[in-house]
């Protein structure tokens, strides 16, 4: 039955709501600080506590002092007076400055936040490690993995700069109720023009300031394009073409079009802003300006003391100021938590796999793969990579997979070792549908090389060995010699303990192509599974050293059960039987030597890439 594919369109996805609520957001970041950091919610609750008493203790101070200046005094109580509000507002700010205010490196607070963002980034780390290889290829995820690392990458992102809104936010709703009690116990009217008026300037100010948001694909595809090209003239993969082909010049333009383009944006952002701080500050003018007319109203009518106007008249000003931050704090909150919900849905992605659980994988010599009428096709793609194949390879059998490019080689192999399922039909180890196994437990019957590789930038032995702990050096060194490379390792500043790479280290190396097929030829030699997989292992090696690798291969894995995929038809005449496919099906089958009597597409092939081997009467490959 055919599996429903998780690939969802830019513009479709861009429609979705999120999927978890502002609710479910800030109870993930509760949940994630009680089990990694519980100091984290235990000081935003002192920290919007000691706010408070700051915000409060200051708009009492110059109101009483003055209160107590009109009424005359003495003078014990005065310093009395002024000594407790200047006293609390100092506490309470040095514990606001001790605990950290913002959001920055600085403060107690800011440090166990900023170890609780590094416990959800390994969480991260640890979900795209471990994953099912078929959501890698799911680009929904892919976008969901690079919203989830967006969430982590600073001390202002989601992770951590949440904390800093929700503790605005608390001391808002506070404060802003306080002073709401406080204008309308004295004039209902100051209340409700005051109100009015903050409400204007929010809806004002949340439309211009969200003139990016309304812009992001545009200015997300701005700012790509412009490091892309900044980027680009230093990456050493396109360096030769750059200088060969003549491409400054090129690149030159494409980078002064980006940088002209970025900073028309830039210029209707600065316009756009520039609008909306006119607006705010004209609606401000009004606010005040009206809430002072009736204050002054009153005092004339002289049912306020001076004293009196100065306290409401702050109360006033920090009225207007709590509404802002309060709803100002809302609109970050949500979005952050439309941050975090992507962060949540990469967690909490559905794995197909199974890990952990299932049955034991049967422990055995050597195994049978067979495949069943197994179909596949990738995300988004129309046709069938794979159509209705049925494939055994039998215990100890060295089966070649070979075909023209699109064939679907690569894909089969990763539908036998686990790290596809197919959309119809079933994968058998031994006889058991392997999506019954722990797939991490089927993985360790697999000693593989792709195609496709990355090294990490760790030492020579530890790239072997894949591992930094416990490594067995001889074992690495005999290995590295069965690969042909030892000459190579020998020769490198620090032998085995050579870095590799200069994305971490100073002083690593760059091998070439065909020194780090070896390399990684002798880590499969090291893993030593029970089945060997080589998918075009050798294909930046010559032919003659491509032919005498796979001989060894010959060799060192008898008895095991073996697949080697090869553009090179002759580097499989060692291999039991030979499978030519042809858009997804076996097109024909045996050995070499069947194959070239047979006549068919395969023998055709050899017989074109014979000729570019041939010299002085002799091949290059396939021959002894």
């Amino acid at each position: 039955m055919s599996k429903k594919r998780n690939n969802v369109p830019g513009e479709e996805r861009q429609k979705e709501k999120p999927q978890y609520g502002m609710a479910r957001c800030v109870g993930f970041m509760f949940s994630r600080a009680m089990r990694y950091r519980k100091e984290v919610p235990i000081l935003l609750f002192f920290q919007i506590a000691f706010n408070i008493s700051s915000g409060i203790f200051g708009f009492y101070l110059s109101p009483m002092i003055l209160a107590r200046l009109e009424a005359r005094s003495p003078l014990n109580e005065l310093l009395l007076t002024a000594g407790f509000l200047i006293g609390g507002c100092f506490l309470s700010d040095a514990a606001v400055s001790v605990l950290g205010n913002g959001m920055g490196r600085w403060g107690i607070k800011a440090a166990y936040q900023g170890e609780l963002r590094s416990h959800i980034l390994q969480e991260i780390c640890n979900k795209s490690a471990d994953t099912s290889y078929c959501n890698c290829l799911d680009t929904r995820w892919q976008r969901l993995a690079k919203r989830a690392r967006n969430c982590c990458n600073s001390n202002s992102s989601a992770c951590e700069g949440i904390w800093h809104t929700l503790q605005n936010l608390g001391v808002g709703i506070f404060l802003f109720c306080f002073f709401t009690a406080m204008l309308t116990h004295i004039h209902p009217l100051i209340f409700g023009v005051t109100a009015a008026f903050c409400l204007l300037d929010f809806i004002v100010s949340s439309y211009v300031y969200r003139y990016n948001y309304r812009h992001r694909e545009e200015l997300s595809h701005l700012d790509r394009q412009t490091w892309y090209l900044l980027e680009l003239p230093r990456d050493l993969s396109v360096a030769k073409d750059i200088r060969l082909f003549g491409l400054e010049s090129w690149i030159r333009r494409l980078t002064d079009k980006a940088f002209l383009a970025r900073q028309a944006y830039g210029k209707r952002e600065h316009t756009f802003y520039l609008i909306g701080t006119f607006s705010s500050t004209v609606l401000e003018f009004l606010r005040t300006g009206a809430a002072c007319l009736i204050l002054l109203r009153m005092c004339l009518d002289r049912s306020l003391s001076a004293a009196e106007f100065m306290l409401y008249f702050s109360a006033v000003s920090s009225f207007n100021g709590q509404l802002s931050g309060v709803l100002n704090s809302m609109l970050e909150l949500r979005n952050y938590c439309l941050e975090l919900s992507s962060l949540m849905e990469f967690l909490f992605y559905r794995e197909p796999f199974r890990f952990g659980g299932g049955i034991p994988v049967p422990e055995d010599d050597t195994y049978e793969i067979r495949l069943e009428q197994v179909s596949y096709t990738y995300p988004g793609a129309e046709k069938k990579t794979i159509d209705g194949l049925s494939l055994t390879v039998g215990k100890g059998e060295k089966v070649a997979v070979v075909g023209l490019n699109g064939a679907g080689k690569t894909t089969l192999v990763k539908l036998m070792t686990g790290l596809l399922d197919p959309d119809e039909g079933r994968v058998l180890c031994n006889g058991i549908d392997i999506r019954e196994f722990d797939r991490k437990e089927y993985y360790r019957l697999f000693s593989a090389v792709f195609q496709a590789y990355n090294l990490f930038d760790i030492t020579v032995a530890e790239t072997v060995a894949q591992s930094a702990q416990n490594v067995d050096r001889e074992r690495v060194r005999d290995c590295i010699e069965k690969a042909g490379l030892t000459k190579t390792v020998e020769e490198l500043p620090a032998g085995l303990d050579t870095h590799l790479g200069r994305s971490v280290y100073l002083d690593g190396v760059l091998l070439s192509g065909g020194q780090y097929q070896k390399l990684l030829l002798a880590r499969a030699l090291y893993k030593n599974g029970a089945v060997l997989v080589l998918d075009e292992p050798t294909s930046a090696l010559d032919p003659l050293a491509e032919s005498d690798l796979y001989h060894k291969y010959h060799e060192m894995t008898a008895g095991k059960t073996s697949v080697f995929i090869s553009h090179r038809l002759a580097s499989t005449r060692f291999c039991d039987r030979v499978l030519y496919l042809e858009k997804g099906k076996i097109a024909e089958e045996g050995t070499h030597e069947l194959l070239v009597a047979k006549g068919g597409k395969y023998a055709h092939i050899f017989e074109i890439q014979s000729r570019y081997y041939q010299e002085g009467g002799e091949f290059y490959a396939g021959q002894n």
